[in-house]
């Protein structure tokens, strides 16, 4: 039985993709620096669609309108609330581009959705254990995932203070999507985290928050 799980793909897929993450990330930083953050996007994204091959029965029914309470789709939108001065206070101090607009926007529209449909959508389903420990596993592969990736390039993803928020949002992600049976609000709450958080910026280190 234990041999059967440890084989299991949905416990391989999470460390395989961390550790190809971040070898592209070091050794796209070591040519290019903190622009890895597009080419580690690019390979991130294309291993997902990989390992997830969903189909669109698939992804309408992980889009669906969710069920049950409206308190676990608004469970899913805590996060942002701690993300809001750091909005405010990234605003006062970043150089805003054309170029880095883009880039912004393409990253919002594709990061949370693709990382949604990993880690929650996909992993939290194929686990073999409880719900407890498919969460706990879950949320502890994506926290690492930005620590060991991300955090290759960034000041700020690397620092330990970002440990807990990572946390938090993968528990909170991970409820409300197995109590509403969507993951539409999670990829709504993830983009608005993403945009809030100025996510490019903090790739280029452009923007250090002053608590790092």
């Amino acid at each position: 039985m234990m041999d059967k799980k440890i084989k299991h793909p949905a416990l391989l897929a999470p460390p395989a993709i961390i550790l190809l993450g971040f070898l592209v990330a070091q050794l796209a930083n070591a040519i290019i620096g903190a622009w890895a953050f597009i080419p580690l996007a690019l390979v991130y994204w294309l291993a997902i669609l990989f390992v997830v091959r969903a189909d669109r029965e698939d992804l309408a029914q992980l889009l669906k309108k969710p069920e049950g309470s409206v308190w676990w789709s608004i469970l899913a939108y805590v996060p942002v609330l701690f993300t809001v001065v750091a909005f405010v206070w990234g605003l006062r101090v970043i150089r805003i581009t054309p170029l880095l607009i883009v880039l912004s926007v393409v990253f919002i529209f594709i990061n949370p959705v693709m990382e949604e449909l990993f880690w929650r959508g996909w992993l939290l389903i194929g686990l073999p254990w409880s719900k407890i420990v498919n969460i706990a596993y879950s949320t502890l592969m994506f926290t690492l995932s930005h620590y060991f990736m991300w955090g290759v390039f960034s000041v700020t993803i690397r620092s330990r203070i970002m440990l807990m928020p990572l946390l938090v949002m993968g528990v909170l992600w991970s409820l409300a999507f197995l109590k509403s049976g969507s993951l539409r609000h999670a990829i709504i709450a993830h983009a608005l985290v993403d945009t809030f958080n100025l996510s490019v910026w903090v790739f280029l280190n452009l923007y250090i928050p002053p608590v790092v």
